[in-house]
């Protein structure tokens, strides 16, 4: 390639790999012929190129940027509804920069008071929140983690702690979080699959209990990722009846509770649970903080153990971001925007609910989600892996069914993000979804 192109050729992979975004400066041409050792007119001619391609445009005096409408890979992929976190534009971030700059001026005094367990404000605001709520937790039983994800991972280490084959029994679908940690960790899964009439598999969970075989179940019980449905109340009771008389432990993913689409905010799990065996994994940012990676555990009987693992692995929780949300949540200006939120994602899973009932094929099994920004459409006609790779071709991403469910019901499942769902802007994609389903060849086909 000739150096001309080779500059071309780097400044388009630069702007779309997201290195340049639309309006920021690029290198000068005297830059241009420093760096890459060509003449001021090989960096002219490689920068008329790209006006002419549509990726820079020439300011007076301010040289070359990166052009409005230049093509960057993200923005081609133009329907995120494979897309794992809810839309930013849905959250209203003010009232927590807010609460962080106020809870700023006492930093130093928070310093001060040791805090290895998490912010001791913080760890009471938690507790308050549940006793509002109905049920019982002590600050004290509170341990602040660096998002959800230690949460969990804090969990299934402290309940596999010492087993040299260790299994855990999974309520599917499930966070793929949950299932890649497992996976990476060796932990072996058993798989717990409601049928159509939302009956689990005990006999074959019973007997694995019985052989000693499972350390724990992992589960959500309210709003769970991917369909959005919560475990009901005879299947909760069922396999908390099974963890006592078995004596092992319950892993509780809390992550979506507070996104119901109801005002009642239902109790979790661990409100039943009267022998600390129910390990319970929350975190802020689904509701309130994105990107502040606060999250928290109240592990139970297993305390001691997750908070050696907590200090062997990360001693502490970043202490400015606890400060945030104590203030946000000491002030209940919490209050308004989950409400907010809720409402908007309930308006948003309703509409592309509807939009996708018009227009799927009618063997196609689509459950209206009760909370959380996901909807799960099971029983397709198609391998959802293909299905996704085809769409990423024509600028839609979205997410198969395997992320949640391992195996061949994975891939007659899809899971898409209503938070990012627009009905003028992705009408298209829809559209295109729904061709690719109707035109599916029948499973057996081949």
């Amino acid at each position: 390639m000739s150096k001309y192109g080779s500059i071309v050729q780097h400044i388009i992979d630069s702007i779309e790999h997201g290195s340049y975004q639309a309006g920021d400066a690029l290198p000068s041409l005297r830059q241009l012929v420093q760096q890459h050792a060509v003449s001021l007119n090989t960096a002219r001619r490689a920068y008329y190129e790209l006006e002419r391609l549509g990726y820079v445009e020439a300011h007076s005096r301010r040289g070359y940027a990166v052009a409005a409408g230049a093509v960057h890979s993200a923005d081609r992929l133009a329907a995120p509804l494979g897309a794992p976190f809810i839309h930013t534009a849905l959250y209203d971030t003010r009232p927590l920069t807010h609460a962080f700059i106020g809870a700023m001026r006492r930093y130093d005094e928070a310093l001060s008071e040791p805090a290895l367990a998490g912010l001791p404000a913080l760890r009471r605001q938690i507790a308050q929140q549940a006793h509002a709520e109905g049920w019982r937790l002590q600050a004290d039983d509170v341990l602040v983690t660096c998002g959800g994800m230690e949460a969990l991972s804090l969990a299934i280490a402290a309940v596999t702690h010492g087993i040299a084959e260790p299994c855990v029994a999974v309520l599917l679908p499930a966070f793929p979080g949950l299932l890649g940690w497992l996976a990476e960790h060796g932990v072996r899964v058993l798989p717990l699959l409601p049928d159509e009439h939302d009956q689990l598999p005990c006999t074959q969970l019973e007997q694995a209990l019985a052989a000693g075989a499972v350390q724990a179940i992992a589960l959500m019980s309210a709003y769970c990722h991917p369909h959005g449905r919560s475990l009901s109340a005879a299947n909760q009771q069922r396999l908390l009846a099974l963890a006592q008389r078995y004596d092992i432990a319950i892993v509780e993913d809390d992550a979506y509770r507070q996104l119901g689409f109801d005002e009642q905010v239902p109790l979790p799990l661990k409100a039943q649970d009267s022998d600390g065996r129910v390990l319970l994994c929350a975190t802020f940012s689904k509701s309130l903080a994105p990107g502040y990676r606060v999250g928290w555990l109240a592990p139970g009987r297993y305390a001691d153990t997750v908070r050696r693992l907590k200090l062997a692995h990360t001693l502490a929780s970043p202490l400015p971001n606890q400060l945030a949300l104590a203030e946000l949540l000491a002030g209940g200006r919490h209050l308004p925007l989950l409400a907010r939120l809720r409402t908007q994602l309930a308006e948003k899973v309703a509409a592309l609910e509807q939009a996708l009932a018009l227009r799927l094929p009618p063997e196609i099994v689509l459950r209206p989600a009760q909370g959380g920004y996901f909807v799960w459409l099971d029983n397709l006609p198609c391998d959802s892996v293909q299905l996704a790779a085809e769409a990423e071709r024509e600028g839609i991403v979205l997410a198969p069914g395997t992320l949640c469910l391992p195996g061949d019901a994975g891939r007659r499942a899809l899971r898409l993000n209503a938070s990012y769902f627009d009905p003028l802007q992705q009408q298209a994609a829809l559209d295109w979804l729904a061709r690719a389903l109707r035109q599916a060849p029948p499973r057996d086909a081949g």
